[in-house]
């Protein structure tokens, strides 16, 4: 279940057009844990730092921690999605998303939304963190 998972993952990086490279790293920890990290480039210069640690109970695969941080060329944060549990106050706690304006409830995105939000924020003319 977690090798599939992983593959999954691994092929909607590698599927999406406005990257230009990343590093990826599997760590099997156990035979029913492991964790996945991912450094992205995309064509602007920004960079999404990607971490999943999973477990199975041979039946399904849970995500028990994850982060999707989004930032600039210079490492300034753009978004932020994790599950640490550092905000009780939030309504899907412990999910979140760190923004810009705070923090903010969010439901654990897939890889996929997170690549299409980063996609519509790179190709929006009205964002002042991507110049071309």
């Amino acid at each position: 279940m977690i090798i599939p998972h992983f593959e999954t993952l691994e092929k909607a990086i590698s599927e999406e057009p406005l990257i230009v490279s990343f590093d990826l790293h599997r760590n099997y920890t156990s035979a029913v844990t492991a964790y996945i990290k991912a450094e992205i480039i995309f064509t602007n210069g920004t960079r999404l730092a990607l971490f999943q640690h999973v477990k199975t109970d041979g039946v399904r695969l849970f995500i028990t921690d994850y982060r999707y941080h989004y930032m600039t060329a210079d490492d300034q944060m753009i978004f932020r999605y994790d599950n640490a549990p550092h905000h009780p106050g939030t309504e899907n706690f412990p999910h979140h998303k760190h923004t810009l304006s705070g923090i903010i409830s969010s439901d654990m995105p897939e890889i996929r939304d997170v690549m299409n939000e980063i996609t519509s924020m790179i190709l929006s003319s009205d964002s002042d963190y991507y110049p071309f």
